[in-house]
């Protein structure tokens, strides 16, 4: 084996070796509330979160109860929640593309307002 075989040998198994995760498939995580926290209508409350948008993604849109509520550019950070109303709601962070079209990344959560 010449030296450029060996070399696109070794690659192709390095490539292989590795997760297909690694290469940036995109996730959304959901740090604070935590999936069926119950939430003071009395308090500030933040969605604390964790994006990474993989390669179709651009930014991060909020849903409260299945209404977007924020457009966020920032792939870490908070959205203040504006007054919930008491009862169960849920919470999306949904990763979309540049014509904010959701790509599929995202994660929901259920919580309890009191």
């Amino acid at each position: 084996m010449n030296g450029k075989h060996f070399s696109a040998a070794l690659a192709l198994g390095f490539y292989l070796a590795i997760p297909s995760t690694s290469f940036g498939q995109g996730k959304v995580l959901i740090t604070s509330p935590a999936d069926g926290a119950t939430l003071d209508a009395l308090d500030e409350n933040r969605l604390v979160y964790e994006v990474d948008p993989g390669p179709r993604g651009d930014h991060v849109h909020i849903y409260f109860d299945n209404k977007e509520v924020g457009i966020l550019r920032k792939l870490k950070g908070s959205f203040l929640l504006e007054a919930p109303s008491p009862g169960k709601h849920g919470l999306c962070v949904k990763v979309v593309n540049k014509a904010h079209v959701p790509v599929g990344i995202e994660q929901c959560i259920q919580v309890t307002v009191k």
